[in-house]
Protein backbone atom coordinates (compact mmCIF):
# COMPACT_ATOMS: atom_id res chain seq x y z
CA UNK A 1 0.00 0.00 0.00
CA UNK A 2 1.38 2.89 -0.74
CA UNK A 3 0.76 6.67 1.19
CA UNK A 4 0.43 9.39 -0.36
CA UNK A 5 3.18 11.79 -0.37
CA UNK A 6 3.51 15.23 2.01
CA UNK A 7 3.14 18.54 0.33
CA UNK A 8 5.84 20.17 2.09
CA UNK A 9 6.49 22.88 -0.82
CA UNK A 10 2.75 24.18 -0.04
CA UNK A 11 2.96 24.85 3.73
CA UNK A 12 6.69 26.23 2.95
CA UNK A 13 5.29 28.48 0.78
CA UNK A 14 2.51 30.08 2.89
CA UNK A 15 4.39 30.06 5.84
CA UNK A 16 6.84 32.78 3.55
CA UNK A 17 3.98 34.61 2.63
CA UNK A 18 2.35 34.70 6.58
CA UNK A 19 6.03 36.20 7.43
CA UNK A 20 6.73 38.65 4.43
CA UNK A 21 2.93 39.98 5.18
CA UNK A 22 3.98 40.79 8.30
CA UNK A 23 7.42 42.01 7.71
CA UNK A 24 5.08 44.38 5.37
CA UNK A 25 2.57 45.11 8.08
CA UNK A 26 5.71 45.82 10.34
CA UNK A 27 7.03 48.27 8.15
CA UNK A 28 4.04 50.11 7.64
CA UNK A 29 3.69 50.76 11.18
CA UNK A 30 6.70 51.72 12.00
CA UNK A 31 6.96 54.39 8.99
CA UNK A 32 3.65 55.42 9.96
CA UNK A 33 4.36 55.89 13.57
CA UNK A 34 7.48 57.85 12.62
CA UNK A 35 5.73 60.34 10.46
CA UNK A 36 3.02 60.39 13.41
CA UNK A 37 5.69 61.75 15.67
CA UNK A 38 6.32 65.09 14.23
CA UNK A 39 2.41 65.14 13.64
CA UNK A 40 2.15 64.44 17.56
CA UNK A 41 4.74 66.80 18.28
CA UNK A 42 3.84 70.07 16.59
CA UNK A 43 -0.22 69.46 18.06
CA UNK A 44 1.00 68.94 22.08
CA UNK A 45 3.41 72.25 21.63
CA UNK A 46 1.06 74.20 20.02
CA UNK A 47 -1.68 73.33 22.91
CA UNK A 48 1.59 74.48 25.81
CA UNK A 49 3.30 77.76 25.78
CA UNK A 50 6.57 76.88 24.82
CA UNK A 51 8.22 79.58 27.31
CA UNK A 52 7.09 81.23 30.69
CA UNK A 53 6.75 84.26 28.71
CA UNK A 54 4.01 82.80 26.71
CA UNK A 55 2.16 82.02 29.58
CA UNK A 56 2.90 85.02 31.63
CA UNK A 57 0.74 86.74 28.39
CA UNK A 58 -1.89 84.61 28.27
CA UNK A 59 -1.97 85.35 32.11
CA UNK A 60 -1.76 88.95 31.26
CA UNK A 61 -4.66 89.31 28.87
CA UNK A 62 -6.99 88.04 31.76
CA UNK A 63 -5.90 90.57 34.31
CA UNK A 64 -8.00 93.01 35.10
CA UNK A 65 -7.02 96.60 33.67
CA UNK A 66 -7.99 100.27 35.08
CA UNK A 67 -9.15 102.23 32.21
CA UNK A 68 -9.14 106.45 33.32
CA UNK A 69 -11.95 108.35 30.95
CA UNK A 70 -11.61 111.69 32.90
CA UNK A 71 -8.29 113.20 33.30
CA UNK A 72 -6.49 116.54 32.75
CA UNK A 73 -9.34 118.77 30.95
CA UNK A 74 -11.74 115.43 30.33
CA UNK A 75 -14.50 114.79 32.15
CA UNK A 76 -14.82 111.73 31.30
CA UNK A 77 -16.27 109.78 28.19
CA UNK A 78 -19.87 111.64 27.44
CA UNK A 79 -22.16 108.66 26.30
CA UNK A 80 -25.51 109.88 25.26
CA UNK A 81 -26.46 107.67 22.67
CA UNK A 82 -25.56 103.85 22.34
CA UNK A 83 -22.67 105.08 18.71
CA UNK A 84 -21.38 107.06 21.71
CA UNK A 85 -20.24 104.27 23.61
CA UNK A 86 -17.64 103.47 21.30
CA UNK A 87 -15.69 106.19 23.42
CA UNK A 88 -15.46 103.72 25.77
CA UNK A 89 -12.06 102.09 24.28
CA UNK A 90 -10.77 99.08 25.84
CA UNK A 91 -13.90 98.72 28.25
CA UNK A 92 -15.62 95.06 27.51
CA UNK A 93 -18.46 94.84 25.06
CA UNK A 94 -20.80 94.05 27.40
CA UNK A 95 -20.60 97.66 29.73
CA UNK A 96 -20.62 99.45 26.40
CA UNK A 97 -24.14 98.06 25.35
CA UNK A 98 -25.06 98.66 29.06
CA UNK A 99 -23.99 102.32 29.00
CA UNK A 100 -24.84 102.86 25.70
CA UNK A 101 -28.94 101.59 26.54
CA UNK A 102 -28.50 103.38 29.71
CA UNK A 103 -27.77 106.89 28.01
CA UNK A 104 -30.90 105.88 25.77
CA UNK A 105 -33.39 105.66 28.31
CA UNK A 106 -32.08 108.60 30.29
CA UNK A 107 -32.66 110.90 27.13
CA UNK A 108 -35.93 109.14 26.35
CA UNK A 109 -37.14 109.75 29.67
CA UNK A 110 -35.56 112.75 30.33
CA UNK A 111 -38.37 116.32 31.20
CA UNK A 112 -35.13 118.79 31.14
CA UNK A 113 -35.55 121.47 28.96
CA UNK A 114 -32.74 123.62 27.79
CA UNK A 115 -29.71 122.78 26.10
CA UNK A 116 -28.54 120.98 29.41
CA UNK A 117 -26.17 118.01 28.79
CA UNK A 118 -28.18 114.50 29.46
CA UNK A 119 -26.26 111.84 29.21
CA UNK A 120 -23.66 109.73 30.91
CA UNK A 121 -20.31 110.00 31.90
CA UNK A 122 -17.83 107.24 32.27
CA UNK A 123 -14.86 108.23 34.29
CA UNK A 124 -12.97 104.98 35.35
CA UNK A 125 -13.69 101.35 34.44
CA UNK A 126 -12.27 98.38 35.82
CA UNK A 127 -12.27 95.31 33.19
CA UNK A 128 -13.48 92.85 35.33
CA UNK A 129 -16.90 94.15 36.34
CA UNK A 130 -16.34 97.91 38.37
CA UNK A 131 -17.23 101.30 37.19
CA UNK A 132 -17.87 104.64 38.32
CA UNK A 133 -19.28 108.23 36.37
CA UNK A 134 -21.61 111.02 36.14
CA UNK A 135 -25.47 110.30 35.43
CA UNK A 136 -26.55 114.33 34.03
CA UNK A 137 -30.37 114.92 33.78
CA UNK A 138 -31.56 118.56 34.90
CA UNK A 139 -28.54 117.79 37.62
CA UNK A 140 -27.33 114.71 38.25
CA UNK A 141 -25.31 112.30 40.97
CA UNK A 142 -22.20 109.88 41.11
CA UNK A 143 -22.87 106.30 39.68
CA UNK A 144 -20.76 103.11 40.75
CA UNK A 145 -21.79 100.47 38.01
CA UNK A 146 -21.33 96.62 38.71
CA UNK A 147 -21.06 93.49 36.97
CA UNK A 148 -21.60 90.83 39.76
CA UNK A 149 -22.70 88.01 37.79
CA UNK A 150 -23.72 88.10 34.16
CA UNK A 151 -25.64 91.83 34.08
CA UNK A 152 -24.23 94.98 34.55
CA UNK A 153 -26.15 97.43 36.79
CA UNK A 154 -25.93 100.64 38.79
CA UNK A 155 -25.56 99.59 42.69
CA UNK A 156 -25.46 103.01 43.96
CA UNK A 157 -25.75 107.12 43.10
CA UNK A 158 -24.96 109.39 45.63
CA UNK A 159 -23.91 113.33 45.14
CA UNK A 160 -21.83 112.44 48.99
CA UNK A 161 -19.27 109.98 49.72
CA UNK A 162 -19.70 106.63 48.67
CA UNK A 163 -21.50 104.32 51.20
CA UNK A 164 -18.98 101.52 52.81
CA UNK A 165 -21.58 99.23 53.18
CA UNK A 166 -22.23 99.33 49.54
CA UNK A 167 -18.58 99.10 48.59
CA UNK A 168 -17.86 96.42 50.98
CA UNK A 169 -21.11 94.11 49.89
CA UNK A 170 -19.58 94.10 45.95
CA UNK A 171 -15.89 94.42 46.75
CA UNK A 172 -15.36 97.19 44.91
CA UNK A 173 -11.90 98.02 43.93
CA UNK A 174 -10.00 100.95 46.06
CA UNK A 175 -8.42 102.06 42.45
CA UNK A 176 -11.92 102.84 41.00
CA UNK A 177 -13.70 104.58 44.44
CA UNK A 178 -10.96 106.06 45.87
CA UNK A 179 -9.55 105.47 49.81
CA UNK A 180 -12.31 106.90 51.26
CA UNK A 181 -16.00 106.35 52.50
CA UNK A 182 -18.80 106.72 54.61
CA UNK A 183 -20.19 105.09 56.79
CA UNK A 184 -23.85 105.78 57.26
CA UNK A 185 -24.26 103.87 60.00
CA UNK A 186 -21.84 105.03 62.62
CA UNK A 187 -22.21 108.29 60.96
CA UNK A 188 -18.13 109.06 60.00
CA UNK A 189 -16.03 108.69 57.62
CA UNK A 190 -13.64 106.14 57.20
CA UNK A 191 -10.28 104.57 55.28
CA UNK A 192 -11.27 102.40 52.39
CA UNK A 193 -9.18 99.73 50.68
CA UNK A 194 -9.81 96.81 48.52
CA UNK A 195 -7.63 95.30 45.76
Amino acid sequence: MKSAPLRPARFVRLAVGAAAAAMTLATCAVANAASAAPLAATQHSAARPTSPDAAGTAAARHRPRLISYAGGESPGAEVQNRADARKLAGAPRSFKRYIGSYAVRLNDRSTCSGEGYVGVTVERLRTDGFAIGGVNDCGGYQALWVKPHRHWREVAGTQEAWDCAVLKRYSVPSSVVGTTCYDYADQEQRHYHHR
